[in-house]
């Protein structure tokens, strides 16, 4: 029992020091996208690695101003709604963007619960359109087969942010949500959407 409460309060002390390093980092210069998704891998390894200790809750906490930095979680959350977000008011939009935004960090930090010895490569960085680059990266596993994850990237003023993600090279995780969301709304309408995304926060979070 010992160890384990000075393994956690070790893990911690890292989180701490990674934050620290990676915010003096982002002060100095404006990342091109490939640091930017090497920055979240990085920190993606680091979760993993120390998966039991952090537990959901930790990973979660972890993982919120990292993909907060790297992705353009408001952008995202207006693009799965599509041309039914002009519909919503102001005060449904931001709690579109808040509940889409938790359960993108929720889901990150239930699939990248453990490690068992997989590495991170950055593969290319694909032009594709006026200031929008395609990532590709992989994630590389000892015992299976190579998991293949590309970031399409927009440079705003703030910088290179992912606007999408990408698995097996052209499945869109935005483009899934966007035919499952329309359709909630379509169906049901606003609050049942929001329901739906609560839950499966809940379902996350209570999977640990």
């Amino acid at each position: 029992m010992v160890f384990k409460i000075l393994r956690r309060i070790a893990v911690l002390a890292g989180v701490l020091v990674f934050s620290a390093t990676a915010a003096i980092a982002q002060t100095q210069t404006v990342a091109p996208p490939e640091a930017m998704v090497k920055s979240l891998n990085d920190s993606l390894l680091y979760m993993m690695k120390n998966a039991e200790a952090l537990r959901f809750s930790g990973r979660r906490d972890f993982l919120a101003p990292r993909l907060n930095t790297v992705f353009n979680l408001p952008v995202m959350a207006r693009i799965v709604l599509g041309r039914r977000w002009r519909n919503l008011n102001q005060n449904q939009q931001q709690r579109l963007v808040d509940g889409f935004s938790r359960l993108t960090i929720a889901t990150y930090a239930s699939r990248f619960d453990g490690w068992s010895g997989e590495s991170f490569e950055i593969r290319a960085v694909k032009p594709m359109r006026d200031k929008t680059v395609l990532v590709k990266t992989a994630i590389l596993r000892p015992k299976a087969d190579t998991v293949e994850i590309n970031y399409l990237m927009h440079q705003f003023k703030s910088g290179w942010r992912v606007i999408d993600v990408y698995l097996k090279q052209s499945y869109s995780e935005l483009a899934t949500k966007r035919s499952e969301y329309s359709s909630v709304l379509r169906r049901r309408g606003f609050e049942a959407l929001m329901r739906k995304i609560e839950q499966k926060v809940a379902q996350y979070a209570a999977a640990g």
